[in-house]
């Protein structure tokens, strides 16, 4: 709570003219201090409350209560091109969403990443290339690399990657499970942050004594990574074995 208190004391008057704008756009104080701690300079990644499709959310409300971007951008301390970046994630199949988080690493897909796979307008698209950046680590670059073959080329987001990959000295593959997060928790699940849905999957993970991965958890579905390990794991167990087990222990 201190932290928020400081991220909204003493604005300077164009800064509080257009929180207030923010205000009336249906947006809480709460709202307001988690969106302004997620996108200021210097926050460190696990320090953001709120996930950049999060963020982008609560801006998208602001617009459709005809906040301008220039509002919104000076309320947070941006620009208004990357207030842009952040309504342009939402574009993305809302199946993969939960997936986009800051920085990068081996378990999501990072923002710069994110933006750089919008180019693409097929969702099928969209879906093969966060495969490829969960089973493969591709960066930001290499994304943009997948996405450029595609569109200049018009061959396939497999082709593609396979032709980014080359490129390497080394290529480290990494494993993916999709599963089902029971239906019964779903309104439960639904009404946590992103970080607190991973935090709970987190602790299942541990718990069931999974190794060699990792995970993301979205309101429907859960995604976890890992390495050889865990493919073995799963290939012994089952993908139902873990979806029972990640269930009972959540």
């Amino acid at each position: 709570m201190k932290q928020l208190q400081h991220s909204l004391k003493r604005p300077s008057p164009g800064v509080a003219s257009s929180m207030t704008s923010l205000m009336r756009a249906s947006l809480s104080t709460l709202e307001l201090g988690r969106l302004r701690m997620s996108v200021g300079y210097g926050t460190h990644r696990k320090g953001r409350p709120l996930s950049p499709v999060e963020v982008g959310a609560l801006l998208r409300k602001a617009r459709e209560n005809d906040v301008s971007l220039a509002d919104c951008a000076k309320a947070v301390q941006l620009h208004g091109t990357s207030i842009q970046r952040f309504l342009r994630i939402l574009d993305l199949s809302p199946d993969l969403q939960h997936l986009i988080d800051w920085g990068s690493g081996k378990d999501f897909v990072g923002f710069s990443a994110a933006i750089e796979m919008t180019k693409l307008k097929d969702a099928e698209d969209q879906r093969a290339l966060t495969a490829a950046i969960m089973t493969r680590s591709l960066n930001s670059k290499e994304v943009r690399q997948v996405t450029q073959l595609r569109q200049r080329s018009g061959r396939s987001i497999v082709e593609c990657v396979q032709e980014v990959l080359q490129m390497r000295p080394i290529v480290v593959k990494r494993y993916v499970l999709v599963g089902s997060v029971a239906a019964e928790d779903v309104e439960e699940i639904r009404a946590l942050t992103q970080s607190a849905r991973d935090s709970i999957l987190a602790a299942g993970i541990e718990k069931i004594g999974l190794k060699g991965a990792n995970g993301r958890m979205g309101v429907r579905f859960f995604t976890l990574v890992g390495d050889e390990r865990f493919d073995t794991y799963v290939r012994e167990v089952g993908k139902e074995t873990i979806e029972a087990q990640l269930s009972n222990d959540n």
